[in-house]
C-alpha cells in the first residue's frame, strides 16, 4: 500500500542447495577470546572491504540482493588477499543482465551467488559498469537500452567514438 515492496524474493526456480553445517560458534570460540570491537574498515589501520555502489544511482533499482551478493564476494577476496594489491570490483550489472536470480524487483542473493559458482565467475565492474536496469525495468533510461544477456552486456570494451569508425564489442 506504501509502495514499498521487499526486495529479496526467492526465484520460482529456487532449488535446495546443499547445506554447510559446522559446530556452532559458541562450541568453538570463547567469549573471552573475542575482541571487545571488530570492524574490517579498519583492522590494525588497513581497510579490507571494496567500494560501496548506491543501489539507487542512476535510478531506482530494488537489486540490494545482487549489491550484497557482490559486494560480499569482492571482500572476502581482498580479505583472502590481506588487503594486498588492487581491489577486486565486481559487476552488479552483470548479475542482472545474466544472472537469472533476479531483477530491479527483487531476487535473491543465494542464487546470486549459485549462479556467480555456475557461470564460472562475473565480470569487473569496469568492464560492465552499473546502470541500475534490467531487461524488465521501466525507470528512467532503462527502456532505451538492451539489458539482455549477450557478449556486449557481459563485458564490453569500445576502440574509439562511432563517428571515428569505432565500436563497442563484448568481451570473452
Amino acid at each position: 500500500p506504501d509502495g514499498h515492496f521487499n526486495e529479496y524474493r526467492p526465484m520460482k526456480s529456487t532449488k535446495v542447495l546443499e547445506k554447510v553445517t559446522s559446530a556452532k560458534p559458541e562450541f568453538t570460540v570463547k567469549d573471552a577470546d573475542l575482541p571487545e570491537a571488530f570492524d574490517w574498515r579498519n583492522k590494525d589501520g588497513v581497510s579490507y572491504v571494496t567500494k560501496n555502489l548506491n543501489q539507487h544511482i542512476p535510478q531506482y533499482c530494488g537489486s540490494c540482493w545482487a549489491h550484497g551478493a557482490v559486494s560480499a564476494l569482492g571482500d572476502r577476496i581482498k580479505i583472502a588477499r590481506k588487503a594486498q594489491g588492487a581491489d577486486i570490483n565486481l559487476s552488479v550489472q552483470h548479475i542482472l543482465n545474466c544472472g537469472n536470480a533476479g531483477s530491479c524487483y527483487g531476487g535473491s542473493h543465494l542464487e546470486a551467488y549459485q549462479w556467480i559458482h555456475d557461470a564460472g565467475g562475473v565480470a569487473y565492474d569496469t568492464a560492465n559498469p552499473y546502470m541500475a536496469c534490467s531487461s524488465d525495468s521501466k525507470a528512467g533510461i532503462c527502456p532505451h537500452a538492451d539489458w539482455t544477456c549477450k557478449p556486449e552486456n557481459i563485458a564490453r570494451t569500445c576502440n574509439t567514438f562511432p563517428e571515428m569508425g569505432g565500436k563497442c564489442v563484448g568481451l570473452e
